[in-house]
C-alpha cells in the first residue's frame, strides 16, 4: 500500500482531489499535491502522471452522484488496484446535533471535522464555504455539528438571473475584484447585486448565529473558491484554509486506522 492518502471532495460544480502523506501527524493535515477538474465531464488524464505507482486508498466526500461515479470509473478503468470508499457521517469523527445527520451535505461535515481540528477548544466555529452555494455551518464548544444555512453562491446566483430573465446575461465576479456599489450599468448592477447580497448574508449569518450561541465570540473558518472574494469584506477577523474540506477527509481516514 501506497504512503499516502486519496482524498476527494465532489461538489457540483468541481471536483478536488489531494493526496496526503499517511505519517503526516498535525491536527489539520495539508495535501502534498492537490487537483481540480470540473464535476461535469470531468478529466482525469493530467493527474494520473502524478500518482504514485502504489495502489491507493481513497476517501471521497459527495453532493453530486454522477461525478463521484465518473471518479470511481476513472478509477476502476486505470488504476483497478486502487481502493475507494464513499464516506458517511456515521464515520466522521464528529458529534452531529441534527434530526437527520444523513440527510447533512457530507462535504459540510467534512469541513466541521476540518473545523475542529484547529480551533480554539474553548470557542465555537463559524464555517463559510463558498463555493456553488455558500453554506455558513456551526461547530459548538463541545465540538459538536449543530446546523447552519444554505444560499446560492454568486456563480449559482449569476446563472439563475440569467436564465429566469430575457435580456438579462449571464456574468462572473472576477476574485479579488470589488464592484463599485451604484452600478452605472447593467453589467456593473448585476456584479454590485451578487456581490453586495453574498456579502451581506454571510455577514447577517455570523451576526445571527454568535447572537444565538451567546458565549464566546465564535471563529470564523473560510473556504471554498469565493472565499478569496468574501473574507476580507467581513467586520470580524477571520482565517480562509483552502484545503479544509480534504483535510477533513483525511482526518476520518486517518481515524478509521487509528488503533480502537
Amino acid at each position: 500500500m501506497s504512503g499516502v492518502w486519496g482524498a476527494v471532495d465532489v461538489g457540483n460544480t468541481s471536483i478536488h482531489i489531494g493526496l496526503f502523506d499517511r505519517a503526516d501527524s498535525r491536527p489539520l493535515p495539508a495535501p502534498t499535491t492537490t487537483f481540480s477538474t470540473a464535476s461535469r465531464e470531468p478529466d482525469f488524464s493530467p493527474w494520473a502522471a502524478r500518482l504514485p505507482r502504489e495502489p491507493i486508498t481513497w476517501n471521497i466526500v459527495s453532493v453530486n452522484r454522477a461525478g463521484q461515479a465518473a471518479f470511481e470509473n476513472w478509477l476502476t478503468a486505470t488504476r483497478p488496484h486502487d481502493h475507494h470508499h464513499a464516506l458517511d457521517h456515521a464515520e466522521l469523527p464528529l458529534a452531529i446535533s441534527v434530526a437527520a445527520p444523513e440527510k447533512v451535505g457530507m462535504d459540510r461535515l467534512a469541513a466541521a471535522v476540518g473545523a475542529n481540528a484547529i480551533r480554539d477548544p474553548q470557542r465555537p466555529a463559524i464555517i463559510i464555504d463558498a463555493g456553488s452555494a455558500i453554506t455558513v455551518d456551526v461547530v459548538s464548544v463541545a465540538g459538536a455539528f449543530l446546523g447552519g444555512a444554505i444560499v446560492p453562491g454568486m456563480k449559482m446566483a449569476a446563472r439563475a438571473l440569467a436564465g429566469q430573465t430575457d435580456m438579462l446575461p449571464e456574468i462572473t465576479v472576477d476574485v479579488g475584484e470589488v464592484p463599485t456599489a451604484i452600478g452605472a450599468d447593467t453589467l456593473a448592477a448585476m456584479r454590485s447585486g451578487l456581490f453586495y447580497s453574498a456579502v451581506g448574508g454571510v455577514r447577517e449569518l455570523i451576526e445571527r448565529f454568535t447572537a444565538q450561541l451567546n458565549g464566546p465570540a465564535p471563529q470564523v473558518i473560510f473556504a471554498g473558491g469565493d472565499a478569496a472574494k468574501l473574507a476580507p469584506q467581513m467586520p470580524v477577523a477571520s482565517v480562509t484554509i483552502d484545503h479544509l474540506v480534504l483535510g477533513g477527509v483525511a482526518i476520518a481516514a486517518r481515524h478509521a486506522k487509528a488503533p480502537r
